[in-house]
């Protein structure tokens, strides 16, 4: 028995075909060429700004690493003298693999003049 198509099933079956197979042709590039190390982590302090009584600072969480870093914790503190008198953290729960991920920290007082100061101090793996 053999089954007649009408042209557009035959075009809409061709276009199927072609995207199911690029689909697995880019799932098998990205699955051949992403690597599999640990997440790299670097955290950028943007300006301070004044508001609301007191100062929020942005910062933004770059992950340049191959695989996703989860519960970041990031802490944050004014540079200059020995001590800080404010510190600061906060958690980001999810950091993809090659991607930023952006959070601000307020302060009561204002920044040092030497300005503001943080790292990534942990991080868990999926």
């Amino acid at each position: 028995m053999r089954m007649s198509w009408n042209w557009l099933e035959g075009v809409v079956f061709t276009a199927s075909c072609v995207l199911v197979a690029l689909v697995l042709g880019y799932l098998a590039v990205e699955a051949w060429t992403t690597g599999h190390g640990p997440p790299d982590l670097t955290v950028q302090v943007g300006t301070p700004v004044h508001g609301g009584g007191e100062w929020r600072v942005p910062i933004t969480v770059t992950n340049h690493g191959d695989t996703a870093a989860e519960e970041v914790h990031v802490r944050v503190s004014p540079r200059g003298g020995r001590t800080p008198r404010e510190e600061t953290e906060f958690v980001l729960a999810y950091v993809p693999r090659h991607s930023k991920r952006e959070g601000w920290v307020s302060f009561r007082e204002a920044p040092s003049p030497e300005g503001v100061e943080a790292r990534a101090m942990g991080f868990a793996t999926p």
